[in-house]
């Protein structure tokens, strides 16, 4: 007999699910007719009674003369089968619709003995989706803790963690199911593989202590049970929300940052080192090899090849046509003269991008960088600050603009948005590690200088080094990009590339300076 509160369950996670997301219509078709079959009316289920109890269409609707009703099945059917395919292959039960019947049917899956193989299922599994590692989120059961404060807190984590995960583009979520809870560690991680495919388990357990908490949280690869990153935070007993808004910044930061984090990095070197890596991983993998591990023009041309193939094959590849936005930014940033960046691609792709990720903030901060490339500074002030409110735990995003606004050549902006996204990572933004100019500086157009004869001198010298070291020990960040960016402007440009001419001062205005967390509010 089927229980109904996993079937529950599992609409809950289709509801929520990347397949469903966006699809109002088709949302109110599945729970309706789901809900009526739980109830026992699964058989009275009929065309006039989803039409207007669901689709919100008038008492008088007609389903001889409108195939409204049919057309919605036939939708819902393939969501359902998109859904099985990429989002979760091994789930514990099946919500189908039976061509030719309105009334859902629930299919338990029977359990595999053994644990699944890596490529197995994820090599074989095809999407028409770039997508990244899912995580599967595991609270303490709320029920099973006695102390009052310390249970309101495990309900707030269960509930805002998945929300705040949720907004990024390139993970996945899956949520613990109490009624289906491992007992062991071990059997945790099979569970969160075998039954959601999510190759990380982000364990968060609270302790009560005399004077409040602690939070601790760990991610632990599943398939091989390495622990990729751990983290211990007090929390006093009557503690302020902003604290674990902090907590939560942190952790994304630290752990799923697009720059830095160390689970996508674990997850990129991971796939890069299998003999086969999925087609629909590999925009993401390439992405973060080339932005953590090996900024050179060699691995610029792998996430180049991987955006190209994903976006010509599939047209609505939400996250490739997002990523190879940004790449166009790494485009103008490094000057490579293999691939000189044709203006009106990068606008189409950064549209493209808003169109395919509505809500996103790195969608959103890409485009107002190309905004600010093409002049047009009123629209970028505006996307960076939608960019802003959209995520706010979105540091990446920040570094990001921070990034591209100094290869604009905005130093003054630039310095004052990275001085705000590196609060509590460096005692002050160490040029040769941080400061946006690296490309310029480590990669880019100025080393590549200084390593010649005769640029050499054309940069300035040694006594340009030694004014850089000088003031970077003086804490002097203003100064030091002032002497960069001087420096590069006295370069020849490449003739591939050309700054509008709105970027032909050192420091054009943008406005009134912002940081990521204050930006104005429209």
């Amino acid at each position: 007999m089927i229980n109904k509160d996993s079937v529950r369950h599992e609409l809950a996670k289709l509801l929520a699910s990347r397949a469903f997301e966006g699809k109002r219509q088709a949302c109110n078709f599945l729970e309706y007719v789901v809900v009526e079959a739980l109830e026992g009316r699964g058989e009275k289920i009929s065309q006039y009674g989803i039409a207007v109890e669901s689709l919100g269409k008038s008492p008088d609707y007609c389903p001889t003369e409108n195939p409204a009703v049919r057309v919605e099945a036939g939708r819902v059917r393939k969501l359902l089968d998109d859904y099985y395919a990429n989002e979760c292959v091994t789930p514990l039960l099946r919500i189908q619709l039976p061509v030719g019947s309105y009334a859902p049917v629930f299919e338990p899956v029977q359990r595999q003995s053994g644990a699944l193989s890596m490529a197995s299922v994820a090599i074989t599994e095809k999407s028409v989706q770039s997508v990244g590692p899912r995580i599967y989120i595991s609270c303490q059961n709320p029920a099973s803790i006695r102390d009052d404060v310390a249970r309101n807190l495990v309900y707030t984590l269960h509930s805002s963690l998945p929300m705040i995960l949720g907004k990024f583009r390139e993970l996945r979520i899956a949520l613990i199911d109490h009624t289906e809870t491992p007992r062991t560690l071990d059997d945790e991680l099979n569970y969160a593989w075998q039954q959601h495919q999510s190759e990380f388990l982000l364990k968060c357990e609270i302790q009560v202590e005399a004077e409040g908490f602690v939070l601790n949280k760990t991610l632990i690869h599943t398939i091989s049970g390495e622990r990729v990153w751990e983290s211990q935070s007090s929390i006093a007993r009557m503690y302020d929300p902003k604290v674990l808004e902090t907590l939560y910044a942190q952790m994304i930061t630290q752990a799923f940052s697009l720059n830095q984090g160390v689970v996508l990095n674990y997850w990129s070197r991971y796939w890069r080192n299998q003999d086969s890596l999925p087609a629909h991983y590999r925009v993401l993998v390439e992405h973060i090899h080339f932005i953590q591990e090996d900024a050179s023009e060699r691995s610029f041309h792998l996430f180049l090849h991987a955006c190209q193939e994903r976006t010509q094959q599939y047209h609505d590849d939400a996250l490739a046509h997002l990523h190879f936005a940004v790449l166009c930014l790494y485009a103008t940033m490094m000057n490579f003269a293999s691939y000189p960046l044709p203006a009106e691609q990068w606008r189409q792709l950064t549209l493209k991008a808003l169109t395919l990720n509505p809500g996103n903030a790195l969608a959103h901060g890409i485009f107002a960088l190309e905004c600010y490339q093409r002049g047009d500074l009123e629209l970028c002030q505006m996307e960076m600050g939608t960019a802003r409110r959209t995520n706010p735990f979105d540091t990446a995003c920040g570094h990001l603009l921070a990034v591209g606004l100094c290869a604009l050549r905005n130093w003054r902006q630039a310095l004052t948005l990275l001085t705000e996204v590196l609060a509590g990572e460096y005692r002050h933004p160490e040029p040769l590690l941080s400061v946006p100019c690296l490309y310029y500086f480590r990669q880019g157009r100025f080393i590549q200088a200084a390593r010649q004869a005769d640029s050499f001198a054309q940069v300035g010298g040694w006594a340009a080094f030694g004014t850089l070291s000088e003031r970077c020990r003086a804490e002097d960040c203003n100064g030091c990009i002032q002497r960069l960016g001087n420096a590069v402007s006295q370069l020849d440009t490449p003739a591939h590339f050309s700054y509008p001419q709105h970027l032909t001062r050192l420091d054009a205005p943008l406005g009134t300076p912002y940081t990521w967390r204050s930006c104005p509010q429209l």
